[in-house]
């Protein structure tokens, strides 16, 4: 499903405003936001747009240039019209369309422009409006919808409020997308998706050194990947006891098949690696997992990479059992999770990766 997409270096606009949104939903407020790009080149085969559509913190919708909105996950088998992806196709076409505008009429060699579009259900039902937009990953334009305007500062947001404005009742669809089609397909979600807001994936813990900067440290890290809910508690351990000196908080960023990853570091005295572990608490988890470090070269390498090939070789052959148990007891329909990763290079929210994530090569 899509397209590879190409990964521009610059691009904290999304991710800024993800970080502070996914606080908020994780805590249990209902919304529904789309996450737009449009680039002004691409490889050949990566599309010029794309988009994905966020009920709280789930991906349960994607889209690029040339195809079709379609459901991700569990929300495949919500209970919907077919007219409603059919409405959520037009939708994402005509920000496609806005957004490639938008760039043509910025500043000369400009590579990236980005909305954040949606809505929240506040305590009292009523629905807070976001429509935020970014070029090359700065801060550009917002709308208001009851000013029926957006507003900006400098020549570039000039040049694209005034095109957005020559559009005839632009202003007026966007306004009333924000103030009543998105409550209504928010609301719509959580009373015919609501099983699927109880989905839990569990986290993949993997934790390794390297030499520090210097001779006598060495860099302990721990990597959480391909949980959900991204409500996750990561910690260092020296002897079983917590490890102190750590940064306070430490995000979950989102992967681009709906799932979240996570990463600590910690530097410690060359050779004191054996007294550390890992320890990790998850939603999905029913304990704590909690992995050691080792002492570099405790094994010799060809030891160490065929322990590792055997459990791979070994898990891969279970996951097939498994799935195909799976696929027998739903009827042949296969369950949610079953497509929920992708090909390398298929993600949709690549250009959202943090550093040193499951991306990073160094990591």
């Amino acid at each position: 499903m899509g397209s590879p997409s190409p990964k521009p270096q610059n691009l904290p606009f999304l991710v800024l405003l993800l970080l502070p949104l996914l606080r908020v939903l994780s805590a249990g407020t209902p919304s529904l936001f789309y996450r737009l790009t449009a680039v002004s080149s691409a490889p050949r085969g990566t599309p010029k747009f794309w988009g994905s559509g966020w009920l709280g913190p789930q991906l349960f919708l994607t889209y690029s240039s040339g195809g079709n909105a379609e459901p991700w996950g569990a929300w495949r088998w919500e209970s919907q019209e077919a007219w409603f992806w059919e409405e959520e196709t037009w939708y994402l076409k005509k920000q496609e369309r806005l957004l490639q505008e938008a760039l043509r009429v910025s500043k000369e060699g400009a590579q990236i422009f980005q909305g954040l579009v949606g809505c929240q259900l506040k305590p009292d039902n009523s629905s807070q409006p976001t429509a935020r937009f970014a070029l090359d990953g700065v801060d550009l334009l917002t709308f208001d919808p009851t000013r029926r305007d957006w507003f900006g500062h400098g020549a570039e947001a000039s040049n694209v409020r005034n095109n957005w404005l020559n559009e005839s009742k632009l202003a007026e669809k966007a306004a009333e997308f924000l103030l009543i089609s998105c409550p209504q397909r928010l609301k719509s979600h959580l009373q015919r998706g609501k099983h699927n807001f109880q989905w839990k994936e569990a986290p993949e813990v993997r934790a390794g050194s390297l030499p520090g900067p210097g001779a006598a440290l060495s860099t302990l890290s721990c990597q959480a990947f391909f949980f959900f809910p991204p409500d996750l508690e990561l910690k260092f351990l020296r002897e079983g006891k917590p490890v102190t000196e750590l940064s306070p908080r430490l995000e979950p960023w989102p992967n681009g098949d709906g799932t979240f990853h996570s990463r600590g570091t910690l530097q410690v005295p060359a050779g004191d690696e054996a007294l550390y572990s890992c320890t990790v608490q998850h939603p999905a988890l029913t304990g704590s997992i909690t992995v050691n470090f080792e002492t570099p070269g405790r094994l010799p390498l060809p030891i160490r990479v065929s322990l590792v090939a055997g459990s791979l070789l070994f898990l891969a052959c279970l996951a097939a059992v498994v799935a195909c148990v799976i696929y027998r007891k739903r009827g042949g329909r296969p369950a949610p999770w079953i497509f929920r990763r992708r090909r390398a290079g298929d993600d949709v929210g690549a250009l959202l990766s943090a550093p040193g994530s499951a991306q990073d090569p160094s990591s």
